[in-house]
């Protein structure tokens, strides 16, 4: 019987870890601001194709699925995520991931790539 609460719990984890967002929205303006800060890291979780074509300046790509090799040691540092818009989750997830290993400032750039594009903003 314990076994199958401790099994019940176990799969219901990720349900309750990701029910709501944990990290805090961010601006454009404020990742423009931000971004060369060498306390800063921003990540672009979006596709390889869209990375190719439109990424912000200085920001790391990287796969949602092991992002971890990728964040800083120091978990101080301030993370940043962003994917192609609002009705993208894969920056959420990320920046949930990074908090649930231990990171506490963590943002994301809701209006993801697109908007950022169409604002006029630098890209690469």
């Amino acid at each position: 019987m314990k076994c199958l609460i401790l099994l019940s719990m176990l799969l219901l984890l990720p349900a309750v870890l990701f029910a709501e967002d944990y990290f805090q929205p961010i601006p454009m303006a404020e990742v423009l601001r931000f971004r060369n800060r060498p306390d800063v890291v921003v990540f672009d979780v979006n596709v390889k194709e869209i990375w190719e074509e439109h990424s912000i300046p200085g920001a790391v790509h990287i796969d949602t699925h092991d992002f971890e090799r990728f964040l800083p040691k120091d978990k101080n540092a301030i993370l940043i995520f962003y994917c192609a818009g609002p009705d993208s989750r894969r920056s959420a997830i990320a920046a949930n991931t990074a908090i649930i290993l231990g990171f506490r400032q963590v943002y994301v750039m809701r209006d993801g790539i697109f908007r950022w594009l169409s604002a006029g903003y630098p890209v690469e």
